[in-house]
């Protein structure tokens, strides 16, 4: 549990001057506890730090954690978990749970509460930099500009929040790149559910149904972002609203990438802005598809599963046919909760869970990309195995599906029998809760980012 960021000679000499808010805290709290819609809006609006008081924060958290691990956020739950911690007495026990489940006015009044809490929060963040830029002024320092540079640091995190409504349209991100493109340019510089859009997986996973999980996993530089990246658009031009939560990749990049497969003109010259005359109409024509796609992309940094979770039922919200991609799953944050003695293991196992309950709750497939294990690299049969899912067992227990990519790196691994041709990626279906399993062979053209499968060649 993380303490307010609070400097503590400042909070001694300003005791009780803290801008705080008691009031709004119980009203945030009371609307979480009553209604799960207001729940899943509130923890996209505020985080424990804008719980000045440290059982209003306890509480909060246990609230988190209840709806992690899919319990009802109730009186009677919360003190149970907050009893098993030791901390139901520190809280206020359960008749101060009860105050909070009764104050019916929650519901409407919570989101001006909300914004009174990050407001506190602000202010405090100020008052903490302040004091931190004063101690390093005063500390007489031969540099200064070291010292403006983390003054500048300072303040600018003030207003840093991990979560906003921080997703744009494809077509806002399609129309800055072409924007963008143009001025570096003239500067010289039958299957049901969703469909992934290649036959040979559509006939086995006879598409992706709601609740189910799907990961795709593979080596580092095999191409699983290019192909989830691809199957977006396939699923999008389907008719499915595709929300799209990168973790390591920016919207531009994201956008630089669809625009190339789209296009047919190669990644490099689309990032460098080297288009000739002949090439714009293709980005022109590649530029108005994609806009038209229902894409919502969110590139948020070290979200967490829950976080994910709250936007992805906003951004699908109306849809009637929709899908959430997180690329990639070791880079999600740990849940609420879960500490540093906790195992790498054991978080990501959290986290696999946790996408499994989003995908039954939203009634959608989540497909989540995951890395390999490095073992799979020094086996002498390289072909990798439902083993090889990095880090946890768990992703492989909570997943109604499975895809492993293989590729030969070398040419010299590619001539061996057991591995695949040289240009082939091998899309393994390991996995399939409600159909067979078997193997797709795809062609990657690296210049356009874009996989096409070898209809003749799979088994």
């Amino acid at each position: 549990m993380s303490e307010p960021i609070v400097n503590p000679a400042l909070a001694k000499t300003q005791q009780g001057r803290m801008p705080q808010d008691e009031e709004a805290e119980r009203s945030v709290l009371s609307a979480m506890m009553r209604s799960q819609e207001a729940f899943q809006e509130v923890v996209l609006e505020v985080n424990e730090d804008d719980f000045f008081i440290p059982a209003n924060r306890t509480i909060f958290n246990a609230m988190r954690r209840s709806f992690d691990e899919n319990h009802p956020v109730d009186p009677v739950t919360l003190a149970d978990a907050l009893r098993s911690d030791g901390e139901l007495d520190n809280v206020g026990g359960i008749s101060y749970l009860m105050t909070l489940a009764d104050n019916t006015f929650a519901l409407v009044s919570w989101p001006y509460h909300a914004r009174i809490l990050r407001r506190d929060t602000t202010l405090r963040n100020m008052i903490a930099a302040a004091a931190q830029i004063e101690a390093l002024a005063f500390a007489a320092p031969e540099d200064t500009s070291e010292v403006v540079d983390q003054a500048e640091r300072l303040l600018l995190s003030v207003t840093d929040r991990s979560v906003r409504s921080s997703y744009s349209t494809i077509g806002e991100v399609m129309e800055q790149l072409y924007d963008d493109l143009g001025e570096q340019s003239q500067s010289e510089g039958d299957a049901k559910g969703v469909r992934m859009g290649f036959p040979g997986m559509d006939s086995r996973l006879l598409g992706l149904r709601g609740g189910q999980m799907i990961v795709v996993g593979a080596r580092p530089g095999v191409g699983k972002t290019s192909f989830c990246l691809n199957m977006a658009v396939n699923a999008a031009d389907s008719g499915a609203r595709v929300a799209l939560f990168s973790l390591e990749m920016s919207k531009k990049e994201i956008a630089e990438r669809l625009l190339s497969s789209r296009s047919a003109v190669s990644l490099s010259d689309i990032r460098s802005a080297s288009i000739d005359d002949s090439q714009w109409p293709q980005i022109l024509e590649a530029t108005e598809y994609l806009s038209g796609l229902d894409v919502l992309i969110d590139d948020t940094p070290g979200i967490t599963v829950t976080e994910i979770r709250a936007k992805a039922r906003r951004m699908l919200r109306g849809a009637a046919n929709g899908i959430v991609i997180i690329d990639y799953l070791q880079l999600l944050s740990s849940p609420s909760g879960m500490g540093r003695n906790d195992s790498r293991a054991t978080v990501v196992g959290e986290m696999s869970h946790g996408i499994k309950i989003m995908a039954k709750d939203l009634n959608v497939p989540v497909m989540a990309l995951s890395q390999l294990n490095r073992v799979v690299e020094g086996r002498t049969g390289k072909r990798p195995q439902l083993s090889d899912l990095r880090e946890s067992g768990s992703i492989e227990q909570d997943a109604d599906i499975v895809i492993l990519l293989d590729r030969s790196m070398t040419p010299e691994e590619a001539e061996r029998q057991d591995r695949p041709n040289e240009g082939v990626t091998q899309f393994i279906i390991a996995k399939n809760r409600s159909g067979p399993l078997g193997a797709v062979d795809m062609r990657f053209d690296g210049d356009t980012i874009r996989f096409r499968e070898i209809t003749y060649e799979y088994a």
